[in-house]
């Protein structure tokens, strides 16, 4: 099945070309449509996905809770460098295009930064975190699913369990009115150990990484409160949901 995919993504990326001109423009003012993948995309598809297919099991569950259009903002936990590859390929094979909050520096590499670009992730200056916010707001309200570590970092917790949250999954919801859909991962740090820089696969199996979509943190009764208390209750209602919701794959994990 490997070989498949991959001669599949090959086909379609001869027939795509890039578009650099776009892919030149600063975060937030990229034309780049909610769901358009354009040669990044298909590019890293066909790098990525031979390699998914040999390393894991995919355990997806609940994935039609993921809107299949318009603007909304996933908010997953973070266990493994290479969390993205896997919620991204999760993502993709629903039909949508993920754009990853990333920090700025990615941004400023040549090759890596092209890809950054080209396929329309949101920059984030940690030292001005309110323009990510406004580019992250920009991108959803065309349409994009952009996806929020709010954590702000790998977890540091020795469990791999979920930290504390940052607000801005919160804040792009509450300005767009879009959607907050929490997602929990785990088993990518059992193939990728967070903060260690390798790759352990399987012996006898692939392992299996499980990735659990939850319905919509609700939010739209805090609107009409001040701007401060909505987001401490929205970021509440979330550290709880997605808590839960990485306890229970954890636990699974772990039997």
């Amino acid at each position: 099945m490997a070989w498949r995919s991959t001669v599949w993504t090959a086909v379609r990326v001869l027939h795509i070309a890039p578009d650099l001109r776009d892919s030149r423009r600063p975060a937030g003012e990229r034309r780049v449509p909610g769901d358009a993948r354009g040669p990044a995309w298909w590019l890293a598809l066909l790098v990525c996905k031979p390699l998914l297919l040999l390393g894991r099991r995919a355990d997806w569950r609940r994935t039609e809770r993921l809107p299949g259009s318009g603007g909304a903002v996933l908010a997953a936990n973070h266990v493994s460098q290479a969390d993205p590859l896997f919620l991204g390929e999760m993502i993709l094979a629903q039909g949508r295009t993920p754009r990853f909050m990333a920090k700025a520096s990615l941004f400023h590499r040549r090759a890596v930064g092209w890809w950054f670009r080209s396929a329309g992730h949101v920059e984030v200056d940690r030292s001005d975190g309110r323009s990510g916010i406004r580019a992250a707001v920009k991108a959803v309200e065309r349409g994009a699913l952009v996806v929020v570590y709010p954590e702000g970092s790998i977890t540091k917790r020795p469990d791999g369990r979920l930290m504390s949250l940052r607000s801005g999954a919160v804040r792009i919801a509450l300005e767009t009115s879009a959607p907050l859909i929490p997602v929990a991962q785990w088993g990518v740090q059992a193939i990728v150990p967070a903060y260690e820089g390798r790759v352990v696969l399987g012996r006898r199996r692939r392992r299996r990484v499980t990735l659990l979509v939850g319905d919509p943190v609700p939010l739209e009764d805090l609107r009409n409160f001040p701007r401060a208390t909505a987001v401490t209750v929205g970021v509440q209602r979330l550290q709880d949901t997605l808590a839960a919701m990485v306890d229970q794959l954890a636990d699974e994990h772990a039997r």
